[in-house]
C-alpha cells in the first residue's frame, strides 16, 4: 500500500512505470535524455493522453512527432479537453472496438449505418478528395491567439491485418491496397485458404491468426467467419466488422489515427511568446 505522495526511483519496466495509479501517487522517473524519455513515455500499453513542458522548440516538435497517444499538451495542463477544441480519445489500449474521438469531426459517423461499397472509383476520388483536404494536413479549427489545438491524423507504425474470404468483394481488396499506397499504412491480409485475388495473403485458421496476433492497431473483419472476439480483446486488439463503406470521408478515416494536439501560445500572457513547434505531417 502507497499513501498519497511521489515516488522516485522507478525503473524502466517496472510495475510503477507500467501501470495507472488509481489515486494520488506520482512515479517519477530519471531519463539519460530527452530521446530515452520519449520511449519511456511509448513503453506502456495505453496511449490516451501525453504532455510535455519545454522551451526548446526543437524538443516540442520531437516530442509531438513521436508521441504515441491520441490528446497531446504541450506546454500546459493535461485535463480538461474541450468538444471540437480538442477532440478526446486515445491509442493504443486505451481505444476500444471501431470507435472516434469523441466530440470529433468523426463522431457521429461511428452511430449510423453507412451504404455499403458499389463502386470502387467514386469511392477512391472521395477517399483521395477527404486524405487531400483534411487527412493529410495538421488543421486547427478553434481560431485562439492564446493557444493553438490541431487535429490531425497520423499513420500507424503497426500492421493492419485484414481478414478476407470469398466472400470478400475484389472492389473492395483493390480499394484496400489504394489504401496502403495512398498512406503508406502497413496491411496484411489473412485468409482460410489460398486466394488468387491477393498473392501474398497469409494462410491460416481463425484460431491461428488468434493466436499469433500481438500488437497491430486494428484488425479489419471482411470475413463471414466468427470473430474471435473475446481472444483478440484480452490481447487489446481491436476489430472492425464493418464492411468497406460507399463514402471515403466515412472509410478512409477507419484506416488512420486520430490526434489533437493543444499548444500553449503565450508565456506569462505575453502571447505569442515562448516556443511555438511546427506540426510536421510523415
Amino acid at each position: 500500500m502507497w499513501s498519497p505522495g511521489v515516488k522516485l526511483g522507478v525503473k524502466p519496466g517496472s510495475w510503477s512505470h507500467r501501470n495507472e495509479w488509481f489515486g494520488p501517487v506520482l512515479a517519477i522517473m530519471h531519463a539519460p535524455d530527452f530521446e530515452t524519455a520519449i520511449d519511456w513515455q511509448n513503453a506502456t500499453d495505453f496511449g490516451l493522453t501525453a504532455g510535455v513542458h519545454a522551451l526548446d522548440e526543437k524538443e516540442c516538435e520531437l516530442w509531438i512527432s513521436r508521441i504515441e497517444a491520441g490528446n497531446l499538451y504541450v506546454n500546459r495542463g493535461t485535463t480538461g479537453a474541450v468538444v471540437n477544441r480538442q477532440p478526446f480519445g486515445g491509442w493504443k489500449r486505451s481505444s476500444v472496438g471501431p470507435t472516434s474521438k469523441a466530440g470529433g469531426a468523426n463522431y457521429l459517423n461511428n452511430l449510423r449505418n453507412w451504404d455499403s461499397l458499389t463502386d470502387l472509383s467514386e469511392l477512391i476520388e472521395s477517399s483521395s478528395h477527404w486524405w487531400d483536404a483534411i487527412g493529410s494536413k495538421a488543421i486547427d479549427a478553434s481560431g485562439l491567439l492564446v493557444e493553438r489545438n490541431y487535429q490531425l491524423y497520423k499513420i500507424s507504425h503497426r500492421t493492419y491485418v485484414v481478414r478476407i474470404d470469398e466472400s470478400t468483394s475484389l472492389d473492395a481488396i483493390n480499394y484496400i491496397h489504394w489504401v496502403g499506397e495512398k498512406t503508406g499504412s502497413t496491411i496484411e491480409f489473412s485468409t482460410e485458404r489460398e486466394n488468387i485475388r491477393v498473392a501474398h495473403a497469409i494462410v491460416e485458421s481463425v484460431s491461428d491468426l488468434a493466436a499469433r496476433l500481438v500488437s497491430p492497431e486494428k484488425v479489419r473483419w471482411l470475413s463471414n467467419e466468427l470473430l474471435p472476439a473475446s481472444v483478440l480483446l484480452n490481447k487489446g486488439i481491436s476489430a472492425d466488422t464493418r464492411p468497406i463503406a460507399a463514402r471515403g470521408d466515412v472509410e478512409l478515416p477507419r484506416w488512420v489515427l486520430e490526434q489533437s494536439v493543444s499548444i500553449t501560445n503565450h508565456r506569462y500572457g505575453n502571447v505569442g511568446a515562448g516556443p511555438r513547434p511546427r506540426i510536421t505531417m510523415e
